[in-house]
Protein backbone atom coordinates (compact mmCIF):
# COMPACT_ATOMS: atom_id res chain seq x y z
CA UNK A 1 0.00 0.00 0.00
CA UNK A 2 2.89 2.34 0.60
CA UNK A 3 3.91 2.25 -3.06
CA UNK A 4 0.33 3.00 -4.30
CA UNK A 5 -0.06 5.83 -1.81
CA UNK A 6 3.19 7.45 -2.95
CA UNK A 7 2.11 7.15 -6.62
CA UNK A 8 -1.26 8.80 -5.83
CA UNK A 9 0.47 11.56 -3.86
CA UNK A 10 2.92 12.14 -6.72
CA UNK A 11 0.08 12.40 -9.28
CA UNK A 12 -1.89 14.76 -7.00
CA UNK A 13 1.22 16.89 -6.57
CA UNK A 14 1.71 17.04 -10.35
CA UNK A 15 -1.94 18.05 -10.86
CA UNK A 16 -1.60 20.80 -8.27
CA UNK A 17 1.55 22.05 -9.95
CA UNK A 18 -0.19 22.14 -13.37
CA UNK A 19 -3.19 23.96 -11.85
CA UNK A 20 -0.87 26.51 -10.19
CA UNK A 21 0.86 27.20 -13.52
CA UNK A 22 -2.48 27.64 -15.29
CA UNK A 23 -3.74 30.01 -12.59
CA UNK A 24 -0.47 31.94 -12.68
CA UNK A 25 -0.77 32.37 -16.44
CA UNK A 26 -4.40 33.45 -16.10
CA UNK A 27 -3.48 36.02 -13.44
CA UNK A 28 -0.62 37.39 -15.57
CA UNK A 29 -2.85 37.66 -18.66
CA UNK A 30 -5.60 39.34 -16.63
CA UNK A 31 -3.14 41.87 -15.19
CA UNK A 32 -1.76 42.63 -18.64
CA UNK A 33 -5.28 43.20 -20.04
CA UNK A 34 -6.26 45.43 -17.10
CA UNK A 35 -2.99 47.34 -17.42
CA UNK A 36 -3.52 47.85 -21.14
CA UNK A 37 -7.07 49.09 -20.56
CA UNK A 38 -5.83 51.43 -17.85
CA UNK A 39 -3.16 52.86 -20.13
CA UNK A 40 -5.60 53.48 -22.97
CA UNK A 41 -8.13 55.13 -20.66
CA UNK A 42 -5.41 57.41 -19.25
CA UNK A 43 -4.27 58.64 -22.67
CA UNK A 44 -3.43 62.26 -23.27
CA UNK A 45 -6.65 63.79 -21.96
CA UNK A 46 -6.64 67.56 -21.72
CA UNK A 47 -8.37 68.99 -18.65
CA UNK A 48 -11.83 70.45 -19.07
CA UNK A 49 -11.95 74.23 -18.85
CA UNK A 50 -14.37 76.15 -16.64
CA UNK A 51 -15.25 79.80 -17.15
CA UNK A 52 -17.74 82.00 -15.35
CA UNK A 53 -20.53 82.91 -17.79
CA UNK A 54 -22.92 84.81 -15.50
CA UNK A 55 -23.98 85.32 -11.87
CA UNK A 56 -27.46 85.83 -10.48
CA UNK A 57 -28.28 86.47 -6.80
CA UNK A 58 -31.38 84.47 -5.87
CA UNK A 59 -31.68 84.84 -2.08
CA UNK A 60 -30.11 86.92 0.68
CA UNK A 61 -30.48 86.17 4.39
CA UNK A 62 -28.63 87.48 7.41
CA UNK A 63 -26.03 84.71 7.33
CA UNK A 64 -25.94 83.54 3.74
CA UNK A 65 -26.34 84.67 0.15
CA UNK A 66 -27.43 82.16 -2.47
CA UNK A 67 -26.50 82.77 -6.07
CA UNK A 68 -26.67 80.81 -9.28
CA UNK A 69 -23.47 80.82 -11.29
CA UNK A 70 -23.63 79.82 -14.92
CA UNK A 71 -20.39 77.99 -15.61
CA UNK A 72 -19.29 77.15 -19.13
CA UNK A 73 -17.58 73.75 -19.25
CA UNK A 74 -15.41 73.40 -22.38
CA UNK A 75 -14.18 70.02 -23.59
CA UNK A 76 -11.04 70.29 -25.77
CA UNK A 77 -10.88 66.48 -26.20
CA UNK A 78 -12.01 64.30 -29.12
CA UNK A 79 -14.30 62.26 -26.80
CA UNK A 80 -17.48 63.40 -25.05
CA UNK A 81 -17.60 63.52 -21.24
CA UNK A 82 -20.73 62.72 -19.23
CA UNK A 83 -20.65 64.63 -15.97
CA UNK A 84 -22.66 63.19 -13.06
CA UNK A 85 -22.32 66.19 -10.74
CA UNK A 86 -19.92 68.89 -9.61
CA UNK A 87 -18.64 70.66 -6.51
CA UNK A 88 -16.77 73.96 -6.32
CA UNK A 89 -15.28 76.48 -3.92
CA UNK A 90 -15.54 80.20 -4.66
CA UNK A 91 -12.70 82.54 -3.71
CA UNK A 92 -12.63 86.34 -3.55
CA UNK A 93 -9.22 87.94 -3.15
CA UNK A 94 -7.77 84.43 -2.58
CA UNK A 95 -10.03 83.71 0.42
CA UNK A 96 -12.76 81.06 0.32
CA UNK A 97 -16.17 82.67 0.69
CA UNK A 98 -18.53 79.91 -0.37
CA UNK A 99 -19.22 76.51 -1.89
CA UNK A 100 -21.27 75.44 -4.86
CA UNK A 101 -22.70 72.16 -6.11
CA UNK A 102 -24.64 70.80 -9.02
CA UNK A 103 -26.37 67.42 -9.02
CA UNK A 104 -27.30 67.86 -12.67
CA UNK A 105 -26.08 65.19 -15.11
CA UNK A 106 -25.02 66.51 -18.49
CA UNK A 107 -22.77 65.63 -21.40
CA UNK A 108 -20.12 67.93 -22.80
CA UNK A 109 -19.78 66.84 -26.41
CA UNK A 110 -16.39 66.40 -28.00
CA UNK A 111 -14.70 69.70 -28.87
CA UNK A 112 -17.71 71.63 -27.55
CA UNK A 113 -18.98 73.36 -24.42
CA UNK A 114 -22.03 73.32 -22.16
CA UNK A 115 -23.36 75.87 -19.67
CA UNK A 116 -24.45 74.44 -16.32
CA UNK A 117 -26.12 76.16 -13.35
CA UNK A 118 -24.23 75.79 -10.07
CA UNK A 119 -25.87 76.94 -6.84
CA UNK A 120 -23.38 78.73 -4.58
CA UNK A 121 -23.94 79.49 -0.91
CA UNK A 122 -21.84 82.44 0.19
CA UNK A 123 -21.00 82.94 3.85
CA UNK A 124 -21.91 86.60 4.40
CA UNK A 125 -19.44 87.00 7.27
CA UNK A 126 -16.55 85.87 5.05
CA UNK A 127 -17.67 88.08 2.19
CA UNK A 128 -18.26 91.10 4.42
CA UNK A 129 -14.69 90.90 5.73
CA UNK A 130 -13.54 91.52 2.15
CA UNK A 131 -16.18 94.11 1.19
CA UNK A 132 -13.99 97.03 2.32
CA UNK A 133 -11.18 95.93 -0.02
CA UNK A 134 -13.69 95.28 -2.80
CA UNK A 135 -15.30 98.72 -2.47
CA UNK A 136 -11.92 100.48 -2.45
CA UNK A 137 -10.66 98.76 -5.61
CA UNK A 138 -11.94 99.03 -9.15
CA UNK A 139 -11.35 95.33 -9.69
CA UNK A 140 -11.49 92.12 -7.70
CA UNK A 141 -9.78 88.77 -8.06
CA UNK A 142 -11.92 85.65 -8.06
CA UNK A 143 -11.25 81.95 -8.24
CA UNK A 144 -13.27 78.81 -8.77
CA UNK A 145 -11.73 75.47 -7.76
CA UNK A 146 -13.41 72.13 -7.69
CA UNK A 147 -14.20 68.93 -9.44
CA UNK A 148 -16.46 67.42 -12.06
CA UNK A 149 -17.52 63.83 -11.37
CA UNK A 150 -17.68 61.26 -14.15
CA UNK A 151 -18.14 57.49 -14.20
CA UNK A 152 -15.12 55.51 -15.37
CA UNK A 153 -14.28 51.86 -15.77
CA UNK A 154 -13.23 51.59 -12.13
CA UNK A 155 -15.86 53.84 -10.51
CA UNK A 156 -16.35 57.56 -10.04
CA UNK A 157 -13.52 59.79 -11.18
CA UNK A 158 -12.99 63.41 -10.13
CA UNK A 159 -11.75 65.77 -12.84
CA UNK A 160 -10.14 68.75 -11.10
CA UNK A 161 -10.84 72.19 -12.53
CA UNK A 162 -9.63 75.65 -11.61
CA UNK A 163 -10.23 79.14 -12.97
CA UNK A 164 -9.09 82.47 -11.62
CA UNK A 165 -9.11 85.99 -12.87
CA UNK A 166 -9.91 89.60 -12.13
CA UNK A 167 -13.14 91.45 -12.83
CA UNK A 168 -13.30 95.17 -13.59
CA UNK A 169 -16.20 96.22 -11.33
CA UNK A 170 -16.85 99.45 -13.22
CA UNK A 171 -17.30 97.77 -16.62
CA UNK A 172 -18.10 94.20 -15.46
CA UNK A 173 -15.53 92.67 -17.80
CA UNK A 174 -12.59 90.38 -17.14
CA UNK A 175 -9.15 91.91 -17.13
CA UNK A 176 -7.62 88.90 -18.90
CA UNK A 177 -7.29 88.91 -22.66
CA UNK A 178 -7.51 85.14 -23.26
CA UNK A 179 -11.31 84.79 -23.43
CA UNK A 180 -14.51 86.17 -21.90
CA UNK A 181 -15.22 85.03 -18.36
CA UNK A 182 -18.34 86.91 -17.39
CA UNK A 183 -21.56 87.80 -19.21
CA UNK A 184 -20.73 85.63 -22.23
CA UNK A 185 -23.97 83.67 -21.97
CA UNK A 186 -26.54 84.52 -24.66
CA UNK A 187 -29.17 87.06 -23.57
CA UNK A 188 -32.44 85.64 -22.30
CA UNK A 189 -35.75 86.86 -23.43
Amino acid sequence: MGYLASQVNRKNSQRRCVLRRRWSRLVVVTLLVVGALGCTSMGSIEPLEVTLANLEITEVTVFETTLVAKLRITNPNPEAFTIEGASFKLYLEDKKVGTGTSKESFTVDRLDSSVVDVIFHINNASALLRIKDILEDDDISYGIRGGLYTQGTFGTKKLKVEKSGRIDLKNKVPLENDRPDINDAPPTG
